[in-house]
């Protein structure tokens, strides 16, 4: 089995620069034209997914299309969406600051179960993409190819899972719109494979054009 994970391009709310999760915002232009670069990378590749899952939320629908993929042919699995911020979702982060100032303070004292009003604890979010991959592992073909395309802290979250990092280790990661991760099928589980940062993919493309 082989398996690669795609963050959805540029969102609204990222260019916004808001706090959300669950929220469902749409593409920006750049987005949609770093979805496209990574369909290109994809088709450099000749990778050719025989399963296409996608969360629930429309920022990973419009990446797919953007790929070159149907959202017709892809399984839609609400345990890829990003981490539920309950009451605060769609805040500006200024704002939030500026109203809260002690929140972020209470959040780091204990960021494991801190849950926002009406949303996730980081546990809870943790919990519910492990089930998630440990389904994938159980029920996945030989040498079947799986595209799988999510969210930031989703892909954070299961890059943690399979390499077994403490839970600290989540915010010295970084995933970039559209960066693609690669893993495939070892004896032991997941085996990293490679990562592909979008961004770098069109500048070089820029270069040589």
């Amino acid at each position: 089995m082989e398996i690669i994970f795609v963050r959805h391009g540029e969102s609204e709310a990222n260019l916004l620069e808001l706090m959300y999760g669950s929220s469902d915002y749409g593409l920006t232009e750049k987005g949609k034209t770093q979805a496209r670069k990574a369909g290109e990378i994809l088709g450099s590749m000749g990778y050719q997914p025989d399963r296409i899952i996608v969360s629930s939320l429309k920022r990973t629908h419009e990446t797919l299309e953007s790929m070159g993929f149907s959202v017709d042919e892809a399984v839609r699995d609400s345990r890829l969406d990003e981490r539920h911020l309950g009451d605060l979702e769609g805040l500006e982060f200024r704002h939030i600051h500026k109203e809260y100032p002690n929140l972020f303070k209470e959040w780091n004292e204990d960021w494991l179960h801190y849950k926002p009003g009406g949303g996730e604890s980081h546990l809870e979010f943790q919990t519910r993409v492990r089930s998630f991959l440990t389904e994938l592992l159980d029920t996945h073909k030989e040498g079947e190819k799986i595209l799988a395309v999510c969210h930031g802290g989703t892909m954070k979250t299961i890059f943690s899972e399979i390499f077994q990092y403490e839970e600290e280790h989540f915010f010295t990661l970084e995933v970039y719109n559209c960066s693609l991760m690669r893993f495939r099928k070892g004896e032991k589980g997941l085996i990293f494979d490679a990562l592909y940062n979008v961004d770098d993919f069109c500048q070089r493309t820029a270069k040589n054009s």
